[in-house]
């Protein structure tokens, strides 16, 4: 499979938008089925840029984003040594190297702007990407038992850690 990584730009919002709303329509890895606007997708893709974090995209040779990898620093002096990844991968390209590629690029983002951890949520159901993050070195730091409740099943959420 050939794609490539770059920073995900406004000109690319609608499909960025419409992937991650894809990803939470399968209710099973991103938190919350929440939707948010276009514009405020936008809005955030724009403060990733001010702040030299890009949003990490995988695309196809047709321009299909495949798949997406961000993080947000703490908000506070105390807890900005740390940020929070978040990631996601069009169902029918998992398993092909695009999330090692997405970590990748993160990482040396994050060590390049000083980040000294990276912390991630995962939900325990979720065995490959668990597997993937520990091939990235993230560690376990804790599991939240019961932590979601999605059409009456409760899911465990794993916390991780990756000091850079």
């Amino acid at each position: 499979m050939n794609f490539n990584i770059r920073a995900i730009r406004l000109e690319d919002a609608a499909v960025y938008h419409s992937l991650v709303d894809e990803i939470k329509d399968e209710g099973q890895y991103l938190f919350s089925t929440l939707r948010f606007s276009l514009e405020d997708t936008k809005k955030y893709i724009e403060r990733h840029e001010e702040m030299s974090s890009p949003i990490w995209g995988a695309f196809d040779e047709q321009g299909t984003l495949l798949g997406w990898i961000d993080f947000n620093r703490g908000g506070f002096s105390e807890i900005a040594h740390t940020a929070t990844l978040g990631m996601g991968v069009k169902k029918e390209f998992r398993g092909q190297g695009i999330g090692s590629a997405l970590m990748d690029a993160c990482i040396e983002n994050a060590e390049s702007l000083g980040i000294e951890k990276l912390e991630l949520e995962v939900f325990a159901s979720n065995t490959a990407a668990r597997a993937l993050y520990i091939k990235e070195g993230f560690f376990e730091e804790g599991i939240r038992l019961k932590k979601r409740k999605f059409e009456d099943r409760y899911d465990d959420l794993v916390c991780m850690g990756l000091f850079l």
